[in-house]
């Protein structure tokens, strides 16, 4: 059937300079990376929600019942199941179907789903929420940004995740602040070839910090990731490839040394891209 129609909508629909993009709306749960595989290919779909990699992000993230090293444990598990096929896997921290992150965050996404979570407030939560959407717009796969997500708009699972926007008079400062950060975010990846295209290459990972670039050519973006750091980055063990890169983010430029060590601030995000890319800061 998945085959089927995405003949159908190429035939109808694509033509020189309008390729198509058949993108699957597969639910799995938790590891299902091989049932995920199955729909995929040159006469499949181009690529599914990447759901395993979601509830890796939340799990991670929004619960702390990983470290960050399972995100990249997700992203080889995924290489191993579909990486010949070429797919292109839609990256998210949640969609309609389940509780909303910022509600897993601050742990009030269980109980009746007719009764509307409470609102979140806190820092942590909102911190939490910035770390994942960074997650989702670094790595390979397209970005996917459920409605309200760019604010930690609040929700148990279906229907109280598909509850209205609220409007701008209504939304805090720091649902504000959230909501530039994500802006910022597309901006670095719609300017950044490296964030777009690259390859995907880990440089650290552990409980607490997760280090990875995007290569592509002589174009290399260095993402640094960190939850609650107890200690400063060994770039020795980190293995950057050193140099000056520019800030994506912050602006400004920073030197990584060969050896050394970087402080990385708790619940932090840093995107630096070497002089091969000529994505300017935002």
């Amino acid at each position: 059937a998945t085959r089927r129609l995405a003949n159908a909508a190429r035939r109808g629909f694509a033509h020189p300079g309008n390729p198509v993009l058949v993108l699957g709306e597969n639910f799995t749960g938790p590891g299902a990376y091989n049932l995920l595989r199955r729909d995929l290919g040159p006469f499949g779909l181009d690529g599914t929600f990447h759901f395993p990699l979601m509830w890796t992000i939340r799990e991670s993230i929004a619960e702390e019942r990983s470290g960050l090293s399972a995100i990249d444990a997700s992203m080889q598990e995924s290489e191993k199941a579909w990486g010949p096929s070429g797919a292109v896997m839609g990256v998210m921290i949640g969609n309609h179907d389940v509780s909303r992150f910022a509600s897993v965050a601050a742990g009030t996404a269980s109980g009746d789903t007719w009764e509307p979570a409470k609102e979140v407030v806190t820092k942590e939560v909102f911190d939490k929420q910035r770390l994942g959407l960074a997650v989702v717009h670094t790595l390979p796969g397209i970005p996917v940004v459920y409605y309200g997500d760019e604010v930690a708009l609040a929700g148990k699972s279906d229907p109280d995740c598909r509850r209205v926007l609220p409007s701008e008079a209504e939304l805090s400062t720091d649902q504000k602040s959230l909501r530039d950060f994500v802006a910022t975010l597309g901006k670095a990846r719609s300017c950044s070839a490296p964030l777009r295209r690259g390859k995907y290459v880990v440089h650290y990972a552990d409980a607490e910090r997760l280090v990875f670039s995007r290569e592509l050519e002589a174009s290399r973006t260095v993402v640094l990731l960190a939850r609650k750091p107890i200690g400063p980055l060994d770039l020795a063990l980190a293995n950057i490839p050193p140099g000056t890169y520019r800030d994506l983010l912050g602006g400004g430029s920073t030197t990584l040394a060969a050896k050394g060590t970087l402080e990385l601030a708790p619940y932090s995000v840093q995107l630096l891209t070497n002089a091969g890319d000529d994505c300017p800061p935002p």
